[in-house]
């Protein structure tokens, strides 16, 4: 069996130390061996991150990977915990800053806000990869853009509409000042819509490309 220090295990993947450090944190990663104060990783560690890297890149989430990699895990990772800089998500994705700075004054890319500081998590890494996956299909980005730019303008509309509906219906039945339960609340009903949402474009593409085909 290979063994690995952290270093060489990151190397191997292809991916950073700090990575693999977040990914055991987050349980993904089972935590390695110690021989006297060095932790030492094996070949499965190594096909652990090949995998997940392989899930990554096909649009899974880190939840949606725990689930399939550990259907039985007690927990899931909480990717809206992560506090990741620009500079991190061009590591993930292996994307010049410069490049995400202009995607997102495009709004293809959007940070939380938290104090007027801008807030990634792996959610921003995804959608960049996302970008890359349709642009290597061979459409052209500034076509792709103008396709988006309508699409964002709709998105904003939902948007609006939701956080009308949250204010009207849910927030009355919050305690007054529990910024908590208001911040979760609204988070759960952000993730339900957005899975919404995808859902039915995914399947609207499926049917319109469907029908160019018949026709």
């Amino acid at each position: 069996m290979t063994e690995f220090g952290a270093d060489e295990l990151a190397t191997a993947a292809g991916i950073s130390v700090a990575l693999v450090r977040s990914y055991q944190s987050k349980g993904l990663l089972p935590a390695p061996r110690h021989i006297g104060r060095r932790a030492v990783y094996g070949d499965h560690h190594l096909e652990r991150l090949r995998r997940i890297g392989e899930l990554k890149v096909r649009g899974h989430s880190l939840r949606s990977i725990v689930e399939q990699l550990d259907p039985d895990a007690p927990s899931r990772p909480d990717v809206t915990a992560e506090r990741l800089k620009l500079r991190d998500v061009a590591e993930r994705s292996r994307i010049p800053v410069q490049m995400l700075r202009s995607w997102e004054a495009s709004g293809l890319l959007r940070p939380r806000r938290d104090q007027g500081e801008a807030v990634y998590d792996e959610r921003d890494v995804r959608a960049v990869r996302g970008i890359l996956l349709l642009i290597g299909t061979g459409i052209p980005f500034e076509q792709f853009l103008a396709v988006a730019e309508h699409q964002l303008d709709i998105t904003d509309d939902l948007a609006n509409g939701a956080v009308g509906l949250f204010d009207s219906h849910v927030a009355p039945r919050l305690a007054p000042g529990d910024d908590d339960a208001r911040a979760n609340s609204l988070q759960v009903m952000a993730d339900t819509i957005g899975e919404l949402a995808g859902y039915v474009v995914s399947r609207r593409v499926l049917e319109r490309g469907g029908e160019a085909v018949a026709d």
